[in-house]
């Protein structure tokens, strides 16, 4: 059984703290992740290569291809994470113990995609000014490689990971956005409408599984690695409903305001019309 360097003597002889899994060979991990990581590099080369859209400005490019490969993450890793729901219900009987080559595979994989992302920020300067995204990736890069080195709370990794079902609403709206699509286009609205009511369960229910996790199970786990836990939950946990009120705000509320000045301005109208007569 593997144990990891953080714990110390009394941590290590507890029977009640779980210190990872042998089920699965840890060079399988590592070789996702790097292959993952090698895998978005080449893409990113791709989708250079091919460019974007033409309805897509020149100052955009960079943009459009990381929303890209975002989006492709997003669609291969949620339907994935999906899979791995369906198929192995039993995972959610213990979060912490259950490990197999599927669930550990697509931590490997999504923990190379986050590296990736993470350099693309930084080397497009764009780490202070995607400060949400970057502690995001900080946070799920710190604790998933952790799990997959220790092989353990990978269940706990595949209910973080249904936030890419999210994703991918969430990148096809700002996809459909850099297109050209009106915000009143049916196929953009209804984008929309499941980007909320996805942030909302996927996300919404992750993190709130995992904080109740924290809070009933945090004595299974060394002691470093739950404070270690605790400040990237409290990072996804404030930055998630900052990112809610943003898409709300800016996909629903705004066209209430349009409808209702629309509205009070048709009524000035009549007003004015009244009074001239």
């Amino acid at each position: 059984m593997a144990t990891g360097s953080f714990q110390n003597m009394s941590e290590a002889q507890d029977p009640q703290i779980y210190t990872g899994s042998d089920a699965v060979e840890l060079k399988y991990g590592y070789l996702a992740m790097i292959s993952s990581y090698i895998f978005f590099q080449i893409l990113n080369v791709i989708v250079y290569l091919i460019g974007p859209p033409k309805v897509v400005s020149k100052v955009s490019e960079d943009r459009w291809r990381n929303l890209f490969i975002s989006w492709f993450h997003a669609l291969i890793c949620g339907t994935w994470d999906i899979l791995c729901f369906i198929l192995y219900p039993e995972m959610l009987d213990d979060l912490i113990i259950f490990i197999n080559y599927p669930t550990y595979l697509v931590v490997g994989i999504s923990t190379g995609y986050f590296v990736y992302d993470l350099i693309d920020i930084i080397l497009h300067k764009r780490f202070f000014m995607n400060w949400e995204v970057s502690l995001h990736h900080l946070a799920v890069i710190s604790m998933f490689w952790y799990n997959l080195h220790m092989r353990m709370c990978i269940g706990y990794n595949v209910v973080a990971l249904l936030a890419e079902v999210n994703s991918f609403f969430l990148h096809s709206r700002k996809l459909l956005q850099m297109m050209n699509v009106g915000f009143n286009h049916w196929f953009y609205k209804l984008v929309a409408l499941l980007n909320l009511v996805t942030f909302a369960f996927c996300r919404g229910w992750s993190l709130s599984r995992i904080t109740f996790g924290m809070w009933i199970e945090g004595f299974r786990v060394p002691t470093v690695y739950f404070r270690t836990l605790m400040g990237s939950m409290f990072i996804m946990n404030g930055i998630n409903p900052v990112l809610f009120w943003r898409l709300l705000k800016s996909d629903f509320l705004r066209s209430l305001e349009k409808k209702k000045l629309k509205v009070n301005g048709n009524n000035n109208v009549a007003e004015n019309h009244l009074k001239s007569n």
